[in-house]
């Protein structure tokens, strides 16, 4: 598939139906069963045997020599590492990783068949590895004969300099399916189903006769292009597309901090070859490597492959835990793992910065579902940010957009962590890919951090890192966004006193390429939505869009503000999990008094502890704050009364006094009064 295999597979992911039908007529059937390899029971493979029936597979046949290029056919299951195909004795292809049982077709050399006696043996690197293989059958014609394929010249160039530069290229058939491409796998490219990634250059790949849709992509940042092409055997079929910048970045680093491969993984399907590519070819800058409980180097892949100039690789690991996944960066590839027992948060994130990590991530914090995940489990309040099993955050930032887990409704993460920022909890938001496979675009969830940006292959990740703990960063899915607040005060900078009691001035700058079409622009404070502005994009135009609002300050407490942007799916060449485009500023906090910033619940308690006795002078203090303020002055004063010993009666008595002039719109100061 990529330069460290020997001699590259010929396969498809799904083998066109009326094709796959004539070859299970035709040829050799070497083995009609399927055949458990390894070395573990695995009872859930229903269609062969549970238990291993040994580590390799050997296939004898008779035949005669094959003077051109024969196709051997197969289905496999559960590929993670290396497994050569040998045919009397001399590889000639690796099995194609993949998790699940897929029919796939390799391309056998002429020449490499013998009259008379053959060996066909599929042997592993690593014997342990278990994997399924069966339903082998060679077939006398070559992959071209059988789905009459024709060549198909693919270059992408900057439309501006006319440079070649790496891309994704997807192509979709009459059917609008995802066409099978065939002997496109070379140095440089990465190849599914309907997905090329290129490098650099043109490159040769093979399609059966027929009309075709292709577009180019390459990523958030730039244009996207569309060219209809009809593949016949009477003329030179070629793909230029052209493709512009159009988002203005300048001073931002395009980050992926969370970043998968098969080799190192486990599970998914790209090989760490085939993600550099894909890296360069989505136009992500700041490369984290994050397989679980594994610590990877990006750096030899990258060089071999000559793509060191696009981005900035950095060794990270996924700790993988049973009570939570944390993204930490940077680490030393040969040093010791973080311990991935442990259960408790604090220790966990404790002992990965012990191992030197400058940045830990708290990653998708409500997967697997909203009932069974970490927040979840450890019963987030979503309105005062407490957690039922007392837990404590100590990492510097957790995912609110990742690009590879569901979650249908783009705002209910951002409920979770403004009730964290109110409460006092300072971490940051992230944005992530999460990508495991080649048809993830990596930096399809992506992070912008504030930094020299000038060239992607020297970045001062110290620097970089120190951003991103700060909160100087922009998160964003298929868009970008910034935010200055009086002109001044950036993400996650503190906007301080004197203010002379004049309106907030909130100005957003909202980007999105010509294929994206943002809708509604947000803007929180203190979680609450004060602003909301529709979008109306212009059809096959970017969007540059300067927006401004007016915040009243109205009371004498600190706050903090977020813009968030929410649009439309492009479309199946830009695959997403979720059903929307997204961007979102981190916080900009506002001192109001200049004396530091507080909390709603900081500056909740101290007016509980200046305010006199009695529901009364609760009332009072309630007055000249806002709902999030006011949510946790009644939680701070409930959980006071407790601790006087006041019973349920008294409490609800209490309460609704101190809440007699609470504001109908404060709803989450409500919904408190309710459940207590």
């Amino acid at each position: 598939m990529n330069s460290q295999w020997l001699v590259a597979p010929i396969f498809v992911a799904a083998l066109v139906l009326g094709a796959l039908a004539t070859c299970q007529r035709e040829g050799e059937m070497l083995t009609d069963r399927y055949h458990h390899l390894g070395n573990d029971t695995t009872e859930d493979w229903k269609e062969a045997d549970p238990k291993p029936e040994g580590k390799r597979l050997e296939l004898k046949f008779e035949s005669r020599a094959n003077a051109g290029e024969w196709t051997l056919y197969l289905e496999q299951r559960s590929i993670d590492d290396p497994w050569r195909l040998r045919l009397n004795g001399a590889e000639f292809a690796r099995l194609r990783p993949a998790p699940g049982l897929l029919a796939q077709a390799y391309s056998v050399p002429a020449g490499l068949v013998r009259e008379g006696a053959n060996l066909l043996a599929f042997v592993p690197d690593q014997p342990n590895d278990d994997v399924v293989i069966g339903k082998v059958r060679l077939v006398e014609r070559s992959l071209r004969e059988i789905h009459d394929t024709q060549p198909v010249l693919v270059s992408v160039l900057d439309d501006g300099s006319g440079a070649a530069i790496p891309a994704r290229v997807s192509i979709f058939d009459a059917a609008g399916l995802p066409a099978p491409m065939y002997y496109a796998e070379s140095p440089g490219t990465a190849v599914r189903d309907g997905v090329l990634y290129v490098s650099v250059g043109q490159t040769r790949i093979e399609l059966p006769r027929g009309t075709y849709v292709s577009h180019a992509t390459r990523g958030v940042e730039w244009s996207a292009s569309r060219l209809e092409l009809e593949v016949r055997p009477d003329t030179e079929n070629v793909l230029v597309h052209r493709l512009r910048r159009e988002l203005d970045t300048r001073g931002f680093v395009a980050a992926d901090t969370h970043i998968h491969t098969l080799q190192f993984s486990g599970h998914g399907d790209a090989s760490a070859m085939e993600r550099q590519v894909t890296l360069a070819g989505e136009g992500v800058e700041f490369a984290v490597a994050t397989d679980h409980n594994h610590q990877t180097d990006y750096g030899p892949f990258q060089r071999e492959l000559g793509l060191s100039a696009y981005f900035t690789a950095v060794t990270g690991n996924e700790v993988t835990t049973d009570v939570g996944h944390f993204n930490a960066f940077p680490l030393d590839p040969a040093g010791k793992l973080p311990d991935h027992r442990l259960k408790d948060f604090p220790q966990i994130v404790a002992g990965i910065r012990q191992h030197g990590a400058k940045v830990v991530i708290l990653n998708h914090p409500r997967w697997p579902s909203h009932e069974d995940s970490p927040f979840a489990n450890h019963r987030l309040h979503r309105d005062t940010g407490a957690f039922g099993t007392g837990l404590s955050l100590t990492m510097d930032a957790t995912e609110l957009v990742n690009s590879t887990t569901v979650e249908e409704d783009p705002l209910f993460l951002f409920t979770d962590w403004f009730a964290l920022l109110n409460r006092g909890v300072r971490i940051f938001a992230v944005g992530s890919s999460d990508s495991h496979t080649v048809g993830e675009p990596v930096g399809g969830g992506r992070t912008w951090v504030t930094g020299a940006d000038e060239d992607p292959s020297r970045l001062d990740v110290d620097a970089l890192c120190r951003a991103i703990r700060e909160g100087h960063t922009s998160i964003g899915m298929g868009m970008f966004a910034t935010v200055k607040v009086n002109g001044s005060a950036a993400m996650g900078e503190t906007l301080a006193a004197p203010l002379q009691g004049g309106p907030l001035r909130v100005e957003l700058r909202l980007q999105a390429p010509s294929w994206a079409s943002p809708r509604r622009a947000l803007l929180f404070q203190n979680g609450a939505l004060v602003q909301e502005r529709p979008l109306v994009p212009r059809a096959g135009a970017p969007m540059d869009e300067h927006l401004a609002w007016d915040v009243p300050l109205d009371g004498n407490y600190d706050r903090h503000l977020v813009c968030v942007v929410v649009g439309d799916a492009p479309g199946p060449f830009w695959p997403t999990t979720n059903p929307y485009t997204l961007a979102a500023t981190n916080p900009v906090f506002v001192d109001v008094d200049g004396g530091g910033w507080s909390s709603p619940r900081e500056t909740a308690a101290a007016r509980l502890a200046a305010c006199g006795p009695g529901p009364e002078a609760v009332a009072r203090a309630l007055l000249g704050g806002d709902d999030a303020v006011a949510l946790h002055l009644l939680d701070l004063y409930s959980e006071k009364l407790r601790s006087q010993g006041v019973g349920p009666a008294g409490l609800r008595e209490a309460l609704a006094q101190a809440s007699v002039g609470l504001p109908p719109a404060w709803e989450r100061a409500r919904r408190l009064l309710a459940g207590l």
